[in-house]
């Protein structure tokens, strides 16, 4: 704490502010965020702007390109799954490269990554879910946003992107990452719902199992992989042209990963349910702009369709049980939904197996 009363996050932020040319400008929150980062809006005279604070402390440091499994296990969630925790230059690098490839991140107007703190350009409300619910073609909306993802796909995957002289490693999705969020599904969802159970032989099976499906995601080609690229990430901007038309939030956690992951994320949205009909055309425009074989394909949107419902599931089971915020169980009965959309693939019926054994109410409902 300052003498003046305000905690040294505030001096920081206000020293970050006037520096960037923002000194004494109004704030006022922007909502919420799922992780460590919360969000202002900034006003100066006629002008506005968006603070991302990402304090540093907040959260176990990701680890770089050079750790070992055994490494990234002891170092915490973040390195074994490739998450960029509070690195501002991870969000400003990615931000760069999708405004190189001709799509709208936000401008960054100031940044310092030793304060975790961003100074960005405010690209203003339109988020699709929002839009959507108030009456925009939804199909208009997700088509003109899988033509964004298609371009970031079928651009070079970098090895790395820049913020000013900072580098930030493009790392790969590998079988860990996969399998850390997969195992999220028997270590919390049973304190969730004890119809759930999963015996030491069982689990031993699941493992192995989720093991496999994760080396084949691995080892699949690897595309600039967005990983929560939905409609809450999403701005309609429909005064810009072309691509440009779609704004993108929330990248810094970008990979070097497989394309159905992006796909899978996107029509298979937790908070939202897309209509069949757009899902079907969103998948076959992926299909024409990228060249990916159908059958193929849909076998590695399903596989990565399960593993990703089986993390989310997960995740949402955590929050309620463990941090007490029962509004995600309204989410869980449409996860649930797209879990058993996807184990419908045979590729999958090992893993339908284990589970519906483990969870009975899969094979009921």
């Amino acid at each position: 704490m300052t003498t003046s009363g305000k905690t040294e996050r505030d001096a920081a932020i206000e020293t970050f502010l006037q520096e960037a040319g923002w000194g004494g400008a109004e704030r006022r929150a922007l909502g919420e965020d799922a992780s460590t980062r919360s969000y202002e809006r900034v006003y100066q005279g006629g002008d506005v702007a968006v603070l991302m604070n990402a304090p540093p402390a907040a959260e176990s440091a990701p680890c770089g390109p050079d750790a070992d499994e055994h490494t990234r296990i002891l170092a915490g969630w973040n390195g074994r799954t490739r998450l960029a925790a509070c690195r501002v230059d991870a969000f400003v690098g990615v931000g760069n490269h999708l405004q190189a490839l001709g799509l709208s991140a936000p401008n960054v107007l100031a940044f310092d990554v030793e304060q975790g703190l961003c100074l960005l350009e405010d690209l203003g409300d339109g988020i699709f879910a929002r839009e959507i619910e108030n009456g925009a073609s939804e199909a208009e909306l997700y088509m003109a946003a899988i033509d964004a993802l298609a371009h970031v796909h079928n651009a070079p995957t970098p090895d790395f992107v820049t913020a000013g002289e900072w580098r930030w490693p493009v790392l790969p999705y590998d079988r860990l990452a996969l399998t850390t969020g997969a195992d999220l599904f028997p270590k919390w969802y049973p304190a969730y719902d004890e119809r759930v159970k999963f015996s030491g032989s069982l689990q031993l099976e699941f493992d192995q199992i989720v093991r496999s499906l994760s080396t084949h995601l691995a080892g699949l080609p690897k595309v600039l992989m967005l990983r929560d690229y939905h409609a809450e990430n999403l701005l309609w901007l429909p005064e810009r042209e072309g691509l440009k038309k779609v704004g993108i939030l929330d990248y810094q956690d970008a990979v070097a990963g497989p394309a159905a992951w992006d796909i899978a994320m996107f029509i298979q949205d937790a908070r939202r349910d897309v209509t069949p009909e757009v899902a079907e055309q969103v998948f076959s425009r992926y299909l024409d702009l990228t060249g990916h074989d159908r059958e193929s394909f849909q076998r590695d949107f399903d596989i990565a369709g399960a593993i990703n419902a089986l993390r989310i599931i997960g995740v949402f089971a955590r929050l309620v049980r463990r941090d007490g915020k029962p509004r995600y169980e309204q989410f869980l009965p449409r996860e649930w939904g797209h879990l058993k959309a996807s184990l419908a693939n045979p590729a999958l019926k090992g893993l339908k197996r284990i589970l519906e054994i483990a969870a009975p109410q899969l094979k009921d409902d």
